[in-house]
């Protein structure tokens, strides 16, 4: 943590004794107990793949009580879809299909604190969900509704084809506990900052899991960081590997100059290149938690001028590649 967040806190903490201290009368307050949740996916697999129906999800739900008072007596599971698409004036649109119930788990079926639920989910279920589902790619004029699946609007979606790289899914629960409260959203700093804590798990549909034969397409690949706080990534890193050797991409840490921070140049965004040569056998790229993942932001340009990832909030681990069109 850079000095600013440290003197930011410690401010904080010492307005908070101050106030407490002020009167007898004017007591820190008494937060009411709260429960958070963890989701992740844990299969091999973290998307759909298009044109392969077989391809399962495996996820798992926590539900947290940090200080051990509430108690969950209830989770549900809810699936959203949306899909992008050109509206009619030719700009980027998306279109929303709703968010369909998933799965729910009551009474003795909820697991204890901490403790994960698992479910799966194939592209079979997630039809089925929305079967029926009619969509007006033509902003709301009456009667032009289509259904997603018998008329699809991007021609790519068919019968082999069920979901393609324009869909993006989101699984997001809400908790309902001992006392009768329901946990259904929480603050950014919850969904982003707090390790062992999320709001929601996002996956897509890929063409190809692994970059295949990177030296055919051998070139320079485009790598655009920004730290949206403006100092530097804070231990985090893209690690690229080139048959197994491993290059570190990073904005190096720089804190902001006086009086704010220490000094140096503050640093909120850059660009490396990535030299793939014609003899390439493997390329992955993944990535190396952060201090604050929250401020990290970049985008992976492939040497056709494709961008194949565009992440925010990174987790660590493969990144997910978009190589539909490759």
């Amino acid at each position: 943590m850079n000095k600013i967040k440290y003197l930011a806190l410690t401010l904080a903490g010492i307005f908070l004794l101050s106030v407490s201290c002020s009167d007898d009368k004017e007591l820190i307050p008494v937060w009411e107990s709260g429960v958070n949740g963890e989701g992740k996916i844990v299969s091999t697999a973290q998307d759909f793949k298009r044109g392969d129906a077989s391809i399962t999800l495996d996820f798992q739900l926590k539900w947290i009580s940090i200080d051990q008072k509430a108690t969950v007596t209830k989770m549900e599971v809810f699936l959203t879809w949306e899909e992008t698409y050109t509206d009619v004036d030719g700009n980027p649109a998306v279109a929303d299909h709703g968010t369909k119930p998933l799965i729910s788990y009551e009474g003795g079926a909820v697991p204890a604190n901490r403790t994960a639920a698992e479910f799966s989910l194939t592209q079979a279920q997630v039809k089925a969900l929305y079967s029926g589902a009619t969509f007006d790619y033509n902003d709301g004029v009456s009667g032009n509704a289509i259904d997603v699946f018998a008329a699809p609007f991007n021609p790519a979606r068919d019968a082999t084809n069920i979901f393609i790289d324009k869909d993006v899914f989101t699984v997001v629960w809400h908790f309902t506990t001992d006392d009768g409260r329901v946990f259904d959203s929480w603050s950014p700093s919850v969904c982003t900052e707090v390790p062992g804590s999320n709001c929601e798990v996002q996956f897509g549909v890929v063409c190809a899991e692994e970059i295949s034969n990177p030296g055919a397409n051998g070139g320079n690949w485009t790598i655009d960081m920004q730290d949206t706080y403006g100092d530097g990534w804070q231990g985090g890193y893209i690690s690229v590997k080139i048959d197994g050797v491993e290059t570190k991409v990073f904005i190096p840490t720089q804190y902001l100059p006086p009086p704010e921070g220490s000094g140096g140049v503050p640093i909120g965004a850059m660009q490396t290149v990535i030299n793939v040569p014609p003899t390439a056998v493997t390329l992955t790229f993944a990535w190396s938690d952060d201090d604050y993942n929250s401020e990290c932001v970049f985008s992976i340009k492939s040497p056709k001028g494709n961008v194949v990832a565009n992440v925010s909030t990174p987790s660590a681990g493969p990144i997910k590649l978009n190589l539909c069109q490759e």
